[in-house]
């Protein structure tokens, strides 16, 4: 009875992330740094401009290419050459997921 209780617990706990992720923007990423921490990401790519905290701990991190700071000369800029993403990050600051916003050359570089 109590496997069968964390089962139905477990599953309601997925059914809400799942329902919750698919009501952000963007599509789905493919990227090398999904389960990597968040750190590498940054320190390749710059830092994120803008966050939210998550009620589970983790995080959502805004990134885009033209606001980098200190890494922005490594992007062309000018139209169609932007990125924007969105970094969904668990309480230990690793990648679980990203999202594409804005979709411009930029990307194939910050997700390889």
């Amino acid at each position: 009875m109590r496997r069968k209780k964390i089962a139905l617990i477990g599953t309601a706990v997925l059914l809400a992330a799942s329902a919750l992720w698919a009501t952000l923007p963007g599509q789905p990423a493919r990227s090398s740094y999904i389960g990597k921490r968040f750190m590498t990401f940054e320190m390749n790519n710059g830092p994120s401009y803008k966050w939210k905290k998550l009620a589970d701990g983790g995080s959502l991190q805004w990134w885009r290419s033209d606001l980098a700071g200190c890494c922005v000369g490594r992007y062309e800029s000018g139209v169609g050459n932007r990125c924007e993403l969105l970094i969904e990050l668990d309480k230990n600051r690793i990648i679980r997921q990203i999202r594409i916003l804005e979709n411009g050359s930029a990307c194939h570089v910050a997700l390889r």
